[in-house]
């Protein structure tokens, strides 16, 4: 088996849905030389060759990989987070198994645009990120050098849709949010 089992370390309330919670997970062993396969297996993730993070969602699941670690966001309850914990696992053993019969591929599918992510920002150009414009926060944002966390507007009740679509699309670059 390739990958024995996943262990739950951490649980928390997600962020921008608070009837929601977050894992952290450790895995058994260093799975990133399966993310090739599993980026032809599952068309609609982002794989991060760079990063080594891989990403994808299911149903409102986000599901992030990294080397020795795995996070899901959105999950209903601890319930939900063990069988989102197994569904994994067995995805990732399935995939090792028929890897003789997957072309690996390290493509990286299109990341978002600066437009995108300013489109899920408030738009209020009020500088408490310390840049001029929401524009130049959404290019920071992308880039990695800006973190979600300091546009202060998006944490307010109106903008809520805005964080989560934000968080989803930093999460499948391999961001932390």
């Amino acid at each position: 088996m390739y990958l024995e089992h996943i262990e739950l370390k951490f649980i928390e309330p997600c962020t921008t849905t608070g009837n929601k919670i977050k894992i952290i997970t450790e895995l058994s062993r260093d799975v990133s030389d399966i993310f090739p396969y599993l980026n032809t297996h599952i068309k609609s993730a982002m794989y991060n060759k760079t990063a080594l993070t891989f990403s994808f969602k299911l149903g409102q699941k986000l599901i992030t990989l990294f080397p020795n670690r795995l996070t899901i966001t959105k999950l209903l309850n601890e319930t939900d987070a063990y069988e989102m914990m197994d569904y994994v696992q067995n995805l990732i053993n399935e995939v090792d198994a028929n890897r003789d019969n997957i072309i690996p591929s390290d493509n990286m599918r299109k990341p978002p645009s600066p437009i995108e992510i300013y489109k899920n920002l408030p738009k209020s150009n009020c500088k408490k990120c310390e840049e001029i414009t929401c524009m130049a926060f959404a290019s920071k944002l992308l880039s990695g050098e800006k973190s979600i966390k300091r546009c202060e507007p998006l944490y307010e009740e109106v903008n809520l849709e805005k964080l989560e679509n934000l968080e989803t699309m930093m999460m499948l670059l391999g961001y932390e949010v």
